[in-house]
């Protein structure tokens, strides 16, 4: 696909023959599942045009047939996207179903006529009649999980509803989770981005620059002659913020959030330092507490820093920055999207924020300014959103043919992430991430669960997690060993006089796990005073940080 084919997704509906042929294996096997009347689940591994023209066409097929479509995807702005270039490739009247959408009203009186309906998680519960399929875009979104009671997973919920209407389920994604992709009961369709369409990615090993370097001698270079070119940039760093911290250069205190003990990110623009967890915002030292020096330094960078950096090299470019903190305020940030839209922005800086919503057009140079930062998260998913966003951010490169370019700035250049990224063998990161989770006992291979103890005395709510852990390790006869981590303190912080402790539970199977936590709980809320303690449950958790 050329420059100005890309182009076009701003003008609002994406031209049909700008879209990738559909293989006839493709389509027939789709008649097939749809025919069958027998619950299948088929997991799509390729890049997003390849995704939408075989939804379009699965659309046309379920409908010929009289049956009903329901597309999910974990954003609202992906979701009206969606919608709209849906609404455009199939002649088909599309509803969006969204909690604070009045853009559609309802279908009323659906009778024998099969609706598509694109909405976000709580689409799941749409009445429909006549189910045939479920496509679940972006399947590996954590949007798509409920944070709130009852929390449920849309894609969970998308195999259960399937099951009891006979439906076919896509899992679609240009990189998915592990669960889908290693899901024994579902068919992989693997797509991989055409030979052709692919940019030149090229490494820079950032143990060979000075510690607080953001831009890259490489890079730099690469930008002053993409600006020569009249090229467009776009930077790519996830993490918000001037830098991670401040740190005192003699002493090393780093100053820390009282209630959640995390290091509290530095906003130079703000002045201010901010917790990332409870908002908590503190002024800039002026000495540091510890050792009483004015030695306080930015510690890593963030995007604020980054724009900083880069107006300062290039003074005369046009400069644009697209995070959580530009994007807060609505008139701003619908500036900033109709910016992007136009390309008024030689040099584009943004994080995970540019991946909610529509395709963006491609830039000539992508530069991804620390890969290996997710990879320090406490998270065992770590390395696969780490993943995720390098592939997101390569995505939005030209093809080499037209000169595009992505440099790849880390200081773990044999991570597998990196590796995996650069080789172009998608496989070559499911391999190892699979093994290293099957090693550590963690999904797909097990089945979790967050367990939560809240209460305001620390004493009791401490000794209540202790106690309801204890009770899950024990083995009665029969029953499937489980695997207890903690309790720990949560680093999050809660309503003034709340303490809360974490377990983190390991099973092999779902339904035994579920079953074995409902009734320890019941057990658990029989020793505690009602209003005493409160136990929370959240299975199949996706934030383990």
């Amino acid at each position: 696909m050329d420059e100005p084919d890309r182009r076009t997704l701003w003008d609002g509906i994406l031209p049909t023959d700008t879209l990738p042929k559909i293989s006839s294996s493709w389509k027939t096997h789709i008649a097939h599942c749809l025919h069958s009347n027998h619950t299948r689940t088929l997991v799509l591994h390729a890049p997003w045009e390849h995704r939408l023209s075989r939804l379009a066409d699965a659309i046309h097929q379920a409908h010929a047939m009289k049956r009903s479509t329901l597309v999910l995807t974990g954003e609202i702005a992906r979701a009206s996207w969606l919608k709209q270039q849906l609404s455009k490739l199939t002649g088909i009247q599309i509803t969006l179903a969204h909690p604070s959408s009045q853009s559609d009203r309802w279908p009323q009186g659906q009778g024998l006529t099969p609706l598509v309906v694109v909405g976000t998680r709580s689409a799941i519960f749409s009445p429909l009649q006549s189910m045939g399929l479920i496509w679940v875009e972006g399947e590996e979104d954590p949007a798509l999980k409920e944070p709130q009671e009852p929390r449920y997973h849309a894609r969970e919920v998308a195999g259960l509803r399937a099951k009891s209407e006979r439906a076919l389920v896509v899992l679609a994604s240009a990189h998915p989770s592990l669960e889908s992709r290693f899901n024994t009961e579902a068919e992989l369709h693997h797509v991989p981005q055409e030979v052709a369409l692919q940019p030149t990615i090229e490494l820079v090993d950032l143990r060979n620059e000075s510690a607080r370097t953001l831009l890259s001698h490489t890079l730099i270079r690469a930008m002053h002659d993409a600006l020569q070119g009249h090229v467009k940039i776009l930077l790519f760093l996830n993490r918000k913020g001037y830098a991670g911290t401040l740190a005192c250069r003699d002493c090393g205190w780093v100053p820390r959030c009282d209630s959640c003990i995390v290091p509290l990110t530095y906003y130079r623009e703000a002045g201010r330092l901010t917790c990332r967890y409870c908002g908590k915002a503190d002024r800039l030292p002026d000495l540091c507490p510890s050792c009483r020096t004015p030695r306080m330094s930015p510690v890593g960078g963030g995007t604020e820093r980054v724009e900083a950096e880069v107006r300062r090299v290039f003074p005369q470019a046009n400069v644009a920055r697209l995070d959580g903190d530009t994007l807060r305020r609505s008139a701003s940030a619908h500036a900033l999207w109709e910016g992007v839209k136009s390309g008024a922005w030689d040099i584009l800086i943004g994080t995970q924020a540019l991946f909610g919503g529509e395709p963006l057009p491609r830039y000539g140079l992508v530069g991804i300014l620390q890969a290996d930062s997710g990879l320090h998260v406490s998270d065992f998913r770590a390395a696969e959103r780490t993943y995720h966003l390098l592939v997101d951010a390569a995505d939005l490169a030209s093809p080499a043919s037209t000169g595009g370019r992505v440099i790849i700035q880390t200081r773990l250049p044999t991570h597998y992430t990196v590796q995996a990224l650069l080789s172009g063998h998608p496989h070559q990161f499911y391999d190892e991430e699979f093994a290293a989770r099957r090693l550590l006992h963690y999904p797909p291979v097990c089945r979790l669960a967050d367990l939560s103890v809240t209460g305001k005395d620390s004493r009791i709510v401490e000794e209540a997690a202790k106690r309801w852990g204890a009770e899950l390790e024990q083995n009665a006869d029969g029953q499937e060993p489980l695997m207890v981590l903690g309790p720990v303190p949560a680093i999050r912080r809660l309503p003034k006089g709340r303490q809360q402790y974490r377990l983190l539970v390991k099973g092999t199977d779902r339904t035994t796990l579920s079953r074995r936590i409902h009734d320890s709980v019941q057990n658990m809320e029989r020793k505690y005073r009602k209003g005493q303690i409160k136990f929370l449950i959240d299975i199949d958790p996706v934030e383990n940080g």
